[in-house]
């Protein structure tokens, strides 16, 4: 974490002066950007706590600012869920409490070129990065852990009435950590604590469960992620509205197939689905044809056989026979994680694991580049956005072909990869109380009531803002209903160079 000398300190100046008028502070250096945002870190100025500023640019999201909208909206309710669980004080004894590994929002406002979300700060890097750089995770260690802390997020999205609709390893960042581990945690345990610091991130494509049925058909997120019944409402916008109604909107059940293919993901180091063309990956994902190398398959194994089957019932193409989040808490792969949940689901009697007769031909087992959403900003709201997608792991123009030689490399560096998992001893009981301990967890403090910023212009606290205000209201005094001006605004024009003393937040670009 950056010292606190990093940022502007109490001189006594006229520069600190200007400074503590501006609520935020940033560095010039990125967290990371996206296809129309940047994130960077910043500094409270009222409370000097850090935070990660994501700033959304207006004029790439011009004619679209209702999504940005519900963005806010999505996460200022799960926001408001998550303070009032923490101050509720409710017992829990499982090791994972869902509300604790999704992003808070802490604060937003805009600016005359951004829209800006306030979040919590995590570390950089992400899953993706963790799993591209191991090659693979351990089964017992990670990816049985990360996968049950992944689903209480999703189960507690779920009983909130909110489907992420892009949930992979991209989007899934670590916490940062105040505090050292404990000794226990220090000398290894059954599992690894990073996954305490988990934070399901980036709603940007998130949608209500109760919203209209055009939202609950749009044809947004990661290909390689993306369930079957997603995939059957690429191009409906074409169709005539008589046809379109014959395609049943989607629920939350679609982050359920996503977490079998980033757990699937974690496992092996590369994904279930992709193919050489996106066709081919279209038809396996519609057909839940996935890879199963045979030794695996056949590998006798406890943890190998329930992960398997975890992962085969998260890919069922029905999503009526498909289990949801809360179910799959009973599943034996990770329901030691839920102590509430007494009952071990016999899942395995449901189905059997196969192998498709086409997965050897067809598959690509290679590790994937990283992913973009393909709904960009630009499709979202239309149902028809299936044109722009980007298949994860999808080589580039000029890239050689993939030979038979790298697949059997790949394949032998997985299997030795597996053998050492697999021979590794079953997870042994867990201490829930001290795994508590390992928790990373803090509730986002209340912005401060001297200098109200949420749902502000930032030119000024006190004018609200619909993320639609005229600059020239900044100086107007505070309302919750916003209206022009009669008068002409050319005498506003005239104060503008006074605009930077009276910036509510500084941005150093």
């Amino acid at each position: 974490m950056a010292s606190e000398a990093a940022w502007p300190q109490r001189r006594g100046n006229l520069e600190f002066e200007d400074a503590i008028r501006c609520k935020y502070v940033t560095k010039n250096t990125q967290l990371g950007d996206g296809c129309f945002s940047v994130v960077k870190e910043c500094m409270n100025m009222d409370t000097r706590d850090l935070f990660a500023m994501k700033l959304i640019s207006k004029k790439t999201v011009q004619g679209k600012l209702w999504l940005i909208q519900r963005e806010v909206s999505l996460l200022k309710d799960v926001s408001r869920q998550i303070r009032e669980l923490e101050i509720a004080g409710q017992p829990c004894t499982d090791t994972f409490e869902g509300h604790h590994h999704v992003l808070q929002l802490f604060d937003y406002f805009e600016t005359s070129q951004h829209i800006v979300l306030v979040t919590q700060l995590c570390d950089h890097g992400d899953l993706y990065e963790n799993i591209i750089e191991a090659g693979s995770l351990d089964l017992t260690r990670q990816v049985k852990p990360y996968t049950a802390c992944l689903l209480s997020a999703i189960n507690f999205l779920h009983a909130n009435g909110v489907v992420h609709r892009d949930v992979k390893a991209e989007n899934v960042i670590f916490r940062r950590r105040v505090s050292e581990l404990d000794e226990f945690a220090r000398r290894g345990s059954n599992y690894d604590h990073t996954s305490h610091d988990l934070v399901l991130a980036d709603f940007g494509l998130a949608t209500r469960l109760d919203g209209s049925k055009d939202e609950l058909r749009e044809c947004v997120g990661t290909t390689s992620y993306l369930a079957p019944e997603v995939m059957k409402c690429q191009g409906i916008a074409r169709l005539a509205p008589s046809k379109q109604n014959e395609i049943a909107p989607y629920g939350a059940l679609i982050d359920v197939w996503a977490l079998g293919v980033l757990t699937y993901f974690m496992m092996t180091g590369y994904m279930p689905f992709d193919c050489d063309t996106d066709d081919e990956t279209r038809k396996c994902i519609q057909e839940g044809d996935y890879y199963v190398e045979d030794a695996l398959r056949d590998d006798s194994n406890t943890e190998n056989k329930l992960f398997w089957n975890f992962v085969h019932l998260c890919f069922n193409v029905n999503a009526e026979d498909r289990p949801s989040a809360r179910d799959l808490r009973k599943h034996p792969f990770v329901h030691a994680f839920f102590h509430d949940e007494d009952t071990v689901e016999p899942f395995g009697d449901r189905i059997a694991l196969r192998k498709s007769i086409s997965s050897s031909s067809l598959h690509k087992l290679q590790t994937p580049s990283r992913s973009a959403s393909f709904s960009s900003i630009a499709h979202l709201g239309r149902l028809d956005s299936g044109h722009d997608m980007k298949r994860t792991g999808s080589r580039g123009p000029d890239s050689e072909p993939f030979r038979e030689t790298d697949r059997d490399a790949e394949l032998n560096r997985v299997r030795e990869t597996l053998k050492k998992t697999l021979s590794m001893t079953s997870v042994r009981p867990l201490t829930r109380n001290s795994d508590k301990d390992n928790s990373t967890f803090t509730l986002a403090p209340l912005p401060p009531v001297s200098s109200l910023m949420n749902g502000c212009l930032s030119l000024t606290p006190e004018s609200k803002s619909n993320f639609n205000t005229s600059p020239c209201l900044s100086r107007t005094a505070s309302t919750n209903d916003v209206s022009w001006p009669a008068s002409s605004t050319t005498a506003e024009t005239g104060a503008e160079a006074n605009f930077s003393r009276k910036r509510g937040a500084r941005f150093d670009v």
